[in-house]
């Protein structure tokens, strides 16, 4: 016998867990489905997920539209300056969002504290079912509903939304194919102390070897992601910390002062991967399972926040019924796509120019930065995409709540 669900979401993340909060105020049943246990998820002692997230201002909206900021914001961090340079050249870009008559240009949020917010939210909520470990083993799509199988009984549901991350089980398993384009670097990503105030300021840092990005967190603490290319990413991850701490600092320089203490070091491999598409009958990608970016300028969250919020959307204006789902899934993909390639452009350009050795447009690098810094439709084209709110019109990331039909 199976359970049947009007809306399951396979994924228990950052992503999967806002849809869920997103679509929580609707009259229909939900399942969330995580393959780990709460305890693996929350993270305790050595498996503490350290990481921070960087959220656009347009994400940290969303969430307060869905009533979730407040407990959120207890543990955020806004990033009021940005300051982006290229080591050994000429011209930096300097931004401060007093300047722009905004809050700020994001917020980092530690990741722990963002999952537990959004499990605590869901509580709240009668007809979200948070189903958990459950790892699905088989997939039986039909043209009206899917049947998961997995750890226990069958979960039926009327639609299915994958956000089970860049290697989809559901993606694949239903055989939906993608275009990968490696990047032949990796990101290594960990948390530094530093000596000076940060003042709530993000860094990208250009070097020779590839950028580096440190980013506000509480007291005089930093998180950083260093992308490099794999062979030289693979000798400094197998460097005692005091080694790689050393190469850090010559690499970023001394603009907080000096390096101290380094935590936990994570390595992950980078590529460009994008489903063919997003929806298959019954069956919905969002998030990494339908397209994974570059880190470069924080833009695959906050691309996936952009998924949630059209979804949800949809979603909620039709609640009375999934009469037409198919015909609204078609248009929802089809809608997203524009936003989703000028991001991906957007994120693949700024990783060639800031890698790239070659000799021209290394040199001119600096030039470019010092412009976008000095002429204010340059600077607020950027500001623009980075916000997280390029010509959508989803109600959730303005503020709004969601409007029923």
């Amino acid at each position: 016998m199976s359970r049947h669900y009007d809306i399951a979401i396979v994924g228990g993340g950052f992503v999967g867990g806002t849809l869920a909060c997103a679509l929580a105020a609707t009259s229909r049943r939900i399942a969330l489905i995580e393959s780990k246990p709460v305890s693996s998820v929350n993270g305790t002692g050595r498996n503490r997920d350290e990481r921070s997230i960087a959220l656009a201002l347009a994400s940290k909206k969303m969430f307060d539209a869905l009533g979730v900021w407040e407990q959120i914001g207890l543990h955020s961090i806004a990033i009021r300056k940005i300051h982006i340079s290229d080591r050994g050249r000429f011209g930096a870009m300097r931004m401060d969002c007093r300047n722009h008559e905004s809050e700020g240009f994001g917020y980092m949020v530690p990741a722990e504290k963002l999952i537990l917010s959004l499990q605590e939210h869901l509580r709240r909520y009668e007809n979200i079912h948070c189903i958990r470990p459950y790892k699905v083993s088989d997939i039986e799509s039909h043209a009206d509903r899917v049947i998961l199988h997995g750890e226990g009984e069958p979960i039926q549901t009327d639609l299915l939304i994958a956000a089970d991350g860049t290697n989809s089980f559901i993606r694949n398993k239903l055989g939906i194919p993608t275009n990968e384009k490696k990047y032949h670097q990796t990101a290594i990503v960990g948390n530094v102390s530093v000596d000076d105030d940060h003042q709530f300021t993000a860094y990208e840092r250009f070097t020779r070897e590839g950028p580096l990005t440190l980013l506000p967190h509480a007291g005089n603490n930093c998180g950083f992601v260093w992308v490099l290319p794999d062979n030289i990413a693979r000798e400094l991850v197998a460097r005692s910390d005091e080694d790689f701490l050393l190469q850090l600092q010559q690499a970023f320089g001394y603009r907080l002062g000096y390096f101290s203490g380094i935590g936990k070091r994570f390595a992950y491999p980078l590529s460009l991967l994008v489903s063919h598409r997003r929806t298959q009958g019954r069956v919905v990608l969002i998030g990494n399972a339908a397209q994974t970016l570059h880190p470069i300028g924080a833009q695959s969250l906050n691309l996936a926040m952009r998924d949630v919020a059209e979804l949800s959307e949809m979603l909620h204006a039709s609640q009375d019924g999934l009469d037409g789902i198919d015909e609204k899934l078609c248009a929802y993909a089809s809608g997203r796509q524009s936003d989703i390639k000028r991001t991906i452009r957007l994120t693949d350009i700024f990783n060639f120019l800031f890698t790239t050795n070659d000799l021209v447009l290394s040199r001119t690098r600096g030039i470019g930065l010092a412009l976008l810094g000095a002429i204010p439709v340059l600077e607020n084209i950027v500001l623009r995409q980075s916000s997280g709110v390029p010509s959508s019109v989803a109600n959730l990331l303005h503020g709004k709540p969601l409007q029923s039909a």
